[in-house]
């Protein structure tokens, strides 16, 4: 049992940790309900100030813990409230509809609680069931671009393309100046481009990575460059990757694309990076090299470790566009390159050695592939495709 002279010391360190939030003392506030915590743990109020603060330092399993604890300790519109949003932080969104529930019983009809679950519900992949949580927000809340947004979103996960772009269109009109895209563009932006195909078949990556990412795919030698699906190949050879060099420069060439600069991203790429150089008349950078004026070519072989984009983006400065040749679709669900020659079902082998020493000879190989290849006979096809598609997000860069 909690004597009354502890259930005074708690109350006298909550005070205080809220004297200390205010004048922005915040890790000394984190430290004070700590001790409130410790005092009195079957004081709710302290559970609560205490998980706000570890959810500030992202750490969210115990801001979990402690919004749990104030909610069993007194059920409360902040302890459920605060434990949903966060459940949905950690990737539990089923949780968080339980606890957002829970709030909501407590007060109805309140709309950020009815948001907070439909968003949950979008999360957990159930998209009719946000947007029937939605219908009844946007009646009454017709100018609140972020149930736009949301409705948009579920309407776009769900195929529905006309009606998720208008929903889209719709949040964009309404989204205040002074208020963060968020993403909505992007969104909107993949609407639009899987609005210009009848149908998109799961097995087209081309498409796919169009409509998705406003990507290119090019394709390699074996296929016509035109009906792309997920490559089983376990190796790359010189001819892959002169076909790909072919049918970049004919796109190129006709959109009138032009990069100032090309970089490598690992060792690893460093023969195909100088082969592009060469071919584009660009100097060939380092990865730690800046360069903020004009547009430079990230050219990555095969992605090793996905981070290490970020490192020479940081360090870069500038306007970029990254090429890919042979990404995994796990590759490219985490970086969006957005130029790739084949997506690839598994990581394959490159037709030159590692050490970098060699780096010349496999560029001049590139090249003369790039020279010997036969005619590529729907090349003008291919041309007219992202003619029609058009939507790419690179050029948005440029």
């Amino acid at each position: 049992m909690i004597d009354n002279w502890h259930r005074g010391e708690a109350g006298f360190f909550l005070e205080r940790g809220e004297a200390l939030e205010q004048a922005g003392r915040l890790d000394e506030a984190m430290s004070e309900f700590k001790r409130a915590v410790h005092a009195d743990p079957g004081m709710a109020e302290a559970h609560i100030a205490l998980g706000f603060h570890y959810r500030r330092k992202n750490l969210l399993s115990k801001a979990a813990e402690e919004f749990r604890t104030a909610a069993s300790l007194a059920p409360s519109y902040d302890a459920y409230f605060d434990l949903g949003h966060v459940l949905i932080d950690l990737g539990q969104p089923r949780e968080a509809i339980a606890a957002l529930e829970q709030c909501l019983a407590l007060a109805p009809g309140d709309t950020a609680v009815a948001y907070e679950i439909a968003y949950a519900y979008y999360t957990a992949g159930d998209h009719t069931a946000a947007l029937e949580r939605l219908q009844p927000l946007l009646a009454a809340s017709p100018d609140d671009w972020e149930l736009h947004y949301l409705a948009g979103s579920c309407e776009l996960a769900l195929g529905h393309y006309e009606r998720a772009q208008a929903e889209l269109e719709q949040a964009r009109r309404l989204l205040p100046a002074d208020e963060p895209d968020d993403g909505l563009s992007e969104a909107l932006l993949v609407a639009q481009r899987y609005r210009e195909f009848p149908q998109v078949d799961p097995s087209d990556i081309k498409a796919r990575l169009y409509a998705e990412y406003g990507a290119v795919c090019l394709g390699a030698l074996g296929d016509d460059g035109l009906h792309l699906t997920v490559d089983t190949r376990e190796r790359l050879t010189y001819q892959d990757l002169g076909r790909m060099l072919q049918r970049f420069h004919a796109l190129r060439l006709h959109a009138h694309w032009q990069f100032d600069a090309v970089v490598a991203i690992d060792d690893a790429s460093r023969p195909l990076a100088m082969a592009l150089a060469h071919s584009l008349k660009a100097p060939l950078l380092e990865p730690g090299e800046p360069h903020e004026e004009g547009l430079t070519l990230l050219v990555w072989a095969t992605v090793t470790m996905p981070q290490l984009i970020d490192v020479v983006i940081e360090r870069l400065g500038g306007p970029y566009v990254t090429f890919v040749a042979a990404p995994t679709e796990a590759a490219v669900h985490q970086i969006a390159p957005d130029l790739v020659g084949v997506v690839v079902a598994g990581p394959v082998a490159l037709p030159w050695p590692p050490a970098a020493r060699g780096a010349a000879t496999a560029a001049r190989e590139i090249l003369a592939a790039v020279k010997s290849l036969p005619a590529d006979g729907t090349l003008t096809a291919q041309v007219r495709y992202y003619t029609r598609h058009h939507r790419l997000r690179f050029l948005r860069k440029a």
